[in-house]
Order: C-alpha cells, then sequence, then structure tokens
C-alpha cells in the first residue's frame, strides 16, 4: 500500500459519512486515512458514544440507517425506555456496539484500538479510520440557558438557545492521535469533509500542530461545502458560520477554510459565488454535491480525484 496515493479526510458526522461512503466504493486503490472529530462524544446510558466516529463507520459499512442519516438501520429504540431521560436517541444495536466498547475501555484499551476491532467486526478494510486524539474532549455551547453539552444544543434543545460561546474542553491537554502529523505532512491529498467545520473540523485544527502541519504539507487541500445556497444540509451550520462573523452561505465555508486550502468543491447551483470566491484565493470545482443516493457521492468523489489527477 505504500506506493498508493496518500489522501487524509477530515470530518465526521453524516455529511462525513456520505462522501466518505462514496470515497470509499469509488477508488480503492489508494491510501486513505480519515481522521474523525471526538469532541462530540458523550457519556451517556452508561457507555461513550462517539457520534461522529459510529456515523462514518456505519456509512462506509453501509450498515446506516439512510432515512435517518445516522444509527443502524432496522434498529428499534426499546433500551432508553429505561432511563427517566431518554432524549439522546441510542438504538438498541448501537447500544450493544457501545457496551462492548465500553469493556474495552475499562480494560485500558484506547478509543483507537476498538475502532480497529469495530472496523473489523464491520468488514470494513483498505481504509483506515482514527479518532482525532484518544484523550477526552467534549463540546460545550455556552448560551442564554448556561453550558451545555454539544449533544443537549443539537438534541435536546433543538439547536433554539442563543449561542454566546463555544468550548473545546480539555483540548489544550489533548495530544493529536500518533500519527496524525506525519500523515499530514506526508499525504498527496487532504480533503475537508462536508462536516460542520465549527464543530467537526475545528476541534480537530485547535489541537496542538495540526494546523501548522497542513499550512506545511505539499499536498493538495480542498473543501467540500456542506451548504447549497441558503440551505445546510446538516445542523446548525449557519448559526455557527455567522457567531463567527462569517457569511452564512457557501463563500463563508471558504472563509473559514482560507489560507489552508486550495480548492472548494460547491455545488453546480452555486456558480454564482466564483467571483466572491476566487477572492479568496481558493479554487472553484462546481459539482453536486447533494448526497441524496450513494452514486451522488460515488460521483463527487471521482469529480474529485479526476480534478486533482489521481
Amino acid at each position: 500500500m505504500s506506493n498508493y496515493k496518500k489522501v487524509l479526510t477530515f470530518g465526521g458526522g453524516v455529511g462525513g459519512g456520505k462522501f466518505l461512503s462514496g470515497l470509499y466504493e469509488f477508488r480503492k486503490d489508494l491510501n486513505i486515512n480519515v481522521y474523525v472529530n471526538t469532541s462530540d462524544d458523550i457519556d451517556i446510558y452508561g457507555v461513550r458514544v462517539s457520534p461522529d466516529i459510529d456515523s462514518v463507520l456505519y456509512w462506509i459499512s453501509g450498515l446506516v440507517d439512510p432515512s435517518r442519516g445516522w444509527g443502524i438501520k432496522d434498529d428499534t429504540f426499546n433500551m432508553i425506555k429505561n432511563f427517566d431521560s431518554s432524549w439522546f436517541n441510542l438504538g438498541d444495536k448501537d447500544f450493544e456496539f457501545n457496551l462492548e466498547k465500553k469493556k474495552y475501555l475499562d480494560n485500558n484499551l484506547k478509543l483507537d484500538e476498538t475502532i480497529k476491532i469495530k472496523t473489523t467486526k464491520l468488514n470494513i478494510d483498505h481504509i483506515s479510520i482514527f479518532p482525532m486524539t484518544n484523550d477526552k474532549v467534549e463540546t460545550y455551547i455556552n448560551s442564554d440557558l448556561g453550558d451545555m453539552h454539544i449533544q443537549e444544543y443539537l438534541i435536546k434543545y433543538r439547536m433554539s438557545p442563543q449561542i454566546r460561546g463555544i468550548e473545546f474542553r480539555n483540548i489544550m491537554n489533548s495530544k493529536p492521535i500518533e500519527g496524525l502529523i506525519d500523515n499530514i505532512l506526508n499525504a498527496d491529498l487532504i480533503i475537508f469533509c462536508p462536516s460542520n467545520p465549527i464543530i467537526s473540523v475545528e476541534p480537530i485544527l485547535t489541537m496542538d500542530g495540526i494546523r501548522g502541519a497542513i499550512e506545511s504539507s505539499k499536498a493538495k487541500k480542498i473543501a467540500i461545502s456542506p451548504i447549497i445556497g441558503n440551505f445546510a444540509f446538516q445542523g446548525p451550520i449557519m448559526k455557527l458560520l455567522k457567531f463567527k462573523g462569517l457569511e452564512a452561505s457557501p463563500v463563508g465555508i471558504g472563509q473559514y477554510y482560507k489560507n489552508i486550502i486550495d480548492y472548494i468543491v460547491l455545488d453546480k447551483s452555486d456558480k454564482d459565488l466564483l467571483d466572491k470566491i476566487n477572492d479568496l484565493n481558493i479554487h472553484c470545482i462546481f459539482e453536486n454535491i447533494k448526497m441524496d443516493h450513494k452514486t451522488v457521492s460515488i460521483g463527487l468523489a471521482g469529480k474529485i480525484l479526476e480534478v486533482m489527477d489521481f
């Protein structure tokens, strides 16, 4: 595998999972290293759930529930009925996976080791999936209702509280997963998945040495917009872009990644934004990015690799 082109991706969640499932199917002769956000992990129902990692695993393996975009297809939700507070939807099959993970963690295995075990059980091969860190990091939103875990903000309170601040707790004490910086420096292509940049990518970029390594890397660097026009595919992207003082549009995604990407993929319907993106010194690629079917995900992966001369 050492002679294969080295592709490194950042992101997580539904958008990341959809794109990666297409990349995984399209080219199996690449050396693909996937680094996933773990700052939305949460201790709940007696287990530690890693939503972004699980979404990526379930999408790549084909186990995902496509109608919801997360979780396992045909899962049941009986377990959570045993809890007084059941706002976090965790399916029974999903819970069993996480219960098994808890046993490994309790026996001093690291998070990355549990992911390797799970990828084997899900028959995922020729791709390497890593957490951004083995250390515990959690995103908290400071809101008009007080501090709350990112999952509470997203699910329990349905993204309605006013955002006053974002904190990645313990991020400064966390170390990037072993090998990440070397893989950044040796990559041929770095892809920022169509994930929420503020809560799925920024935690990774905040860790010591990561942004500098990306800037130093000679890899081609590309981001995929998680927004078409004024529509965000998932979550509070628009609200978070505004909070950061960025334009709530695909242009805001370009503004966020400015200085660390060479290219951005926008939807074909956003060709009117070309001049604004060019003003950021970023090249535009226009493609269908609404991944409502795997053929679109595969086509998007193919277009990116074609333009990058892979």
